[in-house]
């Protein structure tokens, strides 16, 4: 088993291991924490990463009794409010399978979406997109409808409206992915959901009518379910296939980000056998991101998929280019 440091993966494991083995009458010392990690989750980390990381949950909202407050270990002492909004968090969970706990966290956060400085951003937005995620989780919390202006095109880094761009929609949830913030509506006069980049609204207006209930949507009658539409119409999949692959050993951290605490992860020499369980889209995207470094074993349908593809971008460009 291979180090793991990726702040996502093991400041969650480590929460996990907190809640179900700390407590004030047994506080977990760093060495238990490592032994937990190893034996629930297969992860091995450093003490130094486990400092680094109680910190972060700390900076996070988790409430922890340290060394210094009692003189034994480390435990929770109130857990985070679960309607905070943490963009790790909120990111993680929408990649992770679907759990009772996992979607209550998920619905919690929902009007938590919070205004972050540029800085902060990992893009390039118009700082509109912050007065748009306020504007927007008030129309939610009122349940209201909206009537923003919608830029599909840009020339030149300036967006440009397209012709009959103007919609009028009652907005559901917001969401993180992508590194892009998405808001769920359904559209007056159209009986299916739709997602809209916050960054692409203008002249958002607050309508005094009422939102339509989402229930009243085919797609709907059981209730939102943001993480299936995210995987549908973001993602582009339906449902998660296995896939197996082979991976340089420096690609840890990013194997753990991209397919979260499911991902089994073992030796193979110098690299990493990965034993997967995601959507296509996020398995491809991968594969484009790391193309020297990563191989395809199995399935053998999408290995074909991924050669075809690299083959047709290759032949774009000349050989002696």
């Amino acid at each position: 088993m291979t180090e793991t440091k990726g702040k996502k993966a093991l400041s969650l494991c480590i929460l996990r291991v907190l809640e179900q083995h700390g407590s004030e009458k047994d506080p977990l010392s760093t060495r238990r924490i490592i032994e937990y990690l190893k034996e629930d989750f297969g992860m091995v980390a450093e003490r130094k990463a486990i400092g680094r990381n109680l910190i972060l949950l700390g900076e996070m909202g988790f409430r922890l009794s340290t060394y210094h407050d009692n003189g034994k270990g480390y435990y929770l002492t109130s857990a985070a409010d679960p309607t905070a909004f943490d963009p790790v968090l909120y990111d993680a969970l929408l990649r992770a399978p679907v759990t009772e706990e996992g979607e209550y966290r998920i619905r919690a956060m929902q009007p938590q979406v919070p205004v972050y400085p540029v800085r902060e951003t990992l893009r390039v937005l118009n700082t509109e997109v912050f007065h748009n995620l306020d504007f927007l989780r008030q129309a939610i919390a009122e349940q209201k409808q909206v009537t923003f202006l919608y830029h599909t095109a840009q020339a030149e880094g300036i967006p440009s409206a397209a012709p009959d761009a103007t919609y009028t929609v009652s907005p559901y949830a917001l969401f993180l992915a992508e590194e892009r913030y998405c808001c769920i509506a359904s559209v007056s006069g159209y009986g299916r959901l739709l997602h809209f980049r916050c960054d692409f609204m203008r002249d958002l207006k607050l309508l005094d009518v009422p939102a339509r209930d989402a229930s009243e949507l085919a797609e709907c009658k059981d209730g939102l379910d943001v993480i299936g539409y995210v995987n549908r119409a973001v993602y582009r999949q339906d449902t998660a296939e296995q896939y197996t692959l082979l991976c340089a050993g420096t690609l840890t951290d990013a194997l753990v980000d991209a397919f979260g605490m499911t991902a089994r992860l073992s030796l193979e020499g110098d690299n990493i056998l990965a034993e997967v369980h995601a959507p296509w889209s996020l398995v491809r995207r991968f594969l484009l991101q790391n193309l020297t470094q990563v191989t395809l074993l199995s399935p053998a349908s999408r290995q074909r998929q991924i050669r075809d593809e690299l083959a047709g971008a290759l032949s774009i460009y000349p050989q002696n280019g």
